[in-house]
């Protein structure tokens, strides 16, 4: 290998662990994927939500793939790029609650918009860089019944968020607007 190959192998190295540890210390969006402590709904219809939500940061094992060993045969070997998982997932279960008519539980369904900071839809923007952002899809989780009495139940819905990291250019924190509409088929 002649030095030119060598420095080059080197700083491609180098820019790899760069964004590997950019990556590995970046925490997602500031929103909480914990249980909610969300005041419980009092009339029919009221929508109880967060005003504020952190979602937990990523870890270091969700970006790094399971340990492979493999055999390096040439320079090519070398260069080749490392596989990182792009996508983090994040559930948020019980996202919110509402109190409904009893004979109305089967008959919701939620839809969910998500909005950066910036104005655009279906991602987050950087705290820090408005205009960097990192699309999210949001998928409704299923509706379920937590309590009832004689004429009303408690219900509560969340959604999967997926963080697709594959175009991220900016460390830091994160954050969008979610809001959720509650319906009737």
């Amino acid at each position: 290998m002649d030095n030119n190959q060598k420095i080059s192998c080197q700083r491609k190295f180098k820019y790899s662990l760069g964004i590997l540890m950019g990556l590995l210390a970046w925490p997602l969006s500031q929103a909480l994927a914990q249980p909610l402590d969300l005041p419980e709904p009092t009339r029919i219809y009221q929508l109880s939500t967060p005003q504020q939500l952190t979602i937990p940061r990523q870890q270091p094992g969700e970006m790094i793939p399971a340990p492979i060993s493999e055999t390096v045969r040439d320079n090519q070997d070398l260069l080749a790029p490392v596989q990182f998982n792009t996508v983090i997932a994040r559930e948020l279960p019980a996202l919110w609650q509402m109190r409904v008519p009893i004979d109305q539980v089967g008959s919701l369904y939620a839809t969910y918009e998500l909005k950066a900071g910036n104005g655009q839809s279906n991602r987050f923007s950087s705290h820090h860089r408005s205009e960097q952002t990192v699309n999210v899809a949001i998928e409704p989780l299923p509706i379920i019944e937590i309590s009832r009495d004689e004429t009303t139940a408690l219900v509560q819905g969340g959604a999967l968020l997926q963080f697709d990291l594959a175009n991220a250019r900016t460390a830091g924190a994160y954050g969008g607007v979610i809001t959720v509409t509650v319906n009737q088929r």
